[in-house]
């Protein structure tokens, strides 16, 4: 890489709290093998157990993560925003992907070689703890997710996947709606899509909400709320 990206990825920092919390201290020598890369919805793949020798951090765009049995199901685990990083996992050791990374939508994001990551640790004090706070963070968050999918029912954790998708503003709205597919709820909570269908059929059924092809609206929250709890 020939440093074409450093006055762009500069620009970048100045107008980006996140990656100027993370890139605000990092090393010339570093800050010139980036290399910022744009893709498509579902043009960007990064395979569960295959190997890949760049990291890269998300600038714009979400990506899906989910891991696959080898019978095909497939078990969502996050999904990463601006300021997550993807391959930090494997990086160490140039070991094969522990899950399959897909954009979701159109991403931008900054490319680096593994070895020149590691490097920029060993380099940089500032991004050194950006990166042990961040992972500690979203290790935290995998546990959780993971204690949740093994403690509660079925139901329970889709009412709990519904009343998340509820903003602070919708609260006090007189119609509160989701953006969402509902056909793609048996990968995020790792069961058939016709366990899925059933659950969201009974509280259609019992008035709690109305599902549309793209969004579901939620009629009862209080009623939501308690069912989440049984």
């Amino acid at each position: 890489m020939d440093g074409n990206y450093v006055a762009e990825i500069s620009e970048i920092i100045e107008h980006d709290a996140k990656m100027y919390e993370m890139l605000c201290q990092c090393p010339y020598e570093i800050l010139r093998k980036f290399k910022i890369c744009s893709f498509a919805a579902n043009q960007f793949i990064l395979n569960q157990g295959e190997v890949y020798k760049n990291m890269y951090i998300v600038l714009e765009g979400e990506l899906d993560i989910y891991v696959e049995s080898e019978q095909g199901k497939k078990y969502y685990l996050n999904t990463y925003r601006s300021g997550n990083y993807i391959g930090e996992l494997e990086v160490f050791g140039r070991k094969p992907y522990i899950s399959t990374v897909v954009a979701k939508t159109e991403i931008r994001m900054l490319e680096i070689a593994g070895e020149d990551f590691i490097h920029w640790l060993q380099l940089d004090q500032n991004m050194n703890r950006y990166f042990t706070r961040t992972l500690c963070e979203s290790t935290y968050v995998l546990c959780s997710n993971m204690g949740n999918n093994t403690l509660y029912t079925l139901k329970q954790r889709i009412c709990q996947y519904l009343l998340d998708g509820v903003s602070k503003e919708q609260m006090n709205a007189s119609e509160i709606r989701i953006v969402m597919k509902t056909e793609s709820l048996g990968e995020r909570m790792a069961v058939t899509q016709r366990s899925v269908n059933r659950i969201l059929k009974q509280l259609k059924d019992d008035g709690m909400i109305q599902i549309f092809k793209t969004y579901v609206i939620i009629n009862d929250y209080a009623r939501l709320l308690l069912e989440r709890e049984k």
